[in-house]
């Protein structure tokens, strides 16, 4: 007897529609778009002329954030919480930084929203000289403090 176990997949409510019409909230200082990840599920792409930075869903856990690409293209890879975790960004302080919206879980697409748009305030307050190419030295301090460990 074979005994096939099937593979649980929460439902994600992260659409491409919905972290446009977020970041339509905001004033981006170059032109995107956001694409679907072929390769990968639950997770989307925004794609600057300087940089491409992942979006991905885990359902219980919240949305995951990773810098894949900066300076044109150079591959980076790295992942939000590695970021904050080896300190590379100055004044790093978002309860005081952000207005953070909080979760109520009772309406998961709108936690959902919520999420993202914590992740673009995130964006506009810490990272918009990245998304320009103008300022990339929280990537120097993550690339070197990267190898350290």
């Amino acid at each position: 007897m074979i005994n096939k176990k099937e593979n649980y997949i929460p439902e994600s409510y992260m659409t491409i529609e919905m972290v446009k019409e977020v970041m339509n909230e905001f004033t981006w200082p170059l032109p995107y778009d956001v694409i679907e990840d072929d390769e990968l599920f639950n997770t989307l792409i925004i794609k600057f002329p300087t940089c491409e930075i992942e979006l991905y869903d885990v359902p219980e856990d919240g949305i995951n954030m990773t810098f894949l690409t900066y300076d044109n293209g150079k591959e980076l890879n790295a992942e939000y919480v590695d970021i904050v975790y080896l300190e590379c960004i100055e004044n790093y302080n978002p309860e005081e930084h952000l207005d953070i919206e909080y979760n109520e879980y009772e309406d998961r697409e709108r936690d959902t929203q919520k999420m993202i748009r914590n992740k673009m305030k995130n964006l506009q307050y810490y990272h918009l000289g990245f998304i320009t190419g103008t300022d990339y030295s929280w990537v120097e301090k993550y690339l070197k403090r990267k190898k350290s460990i």
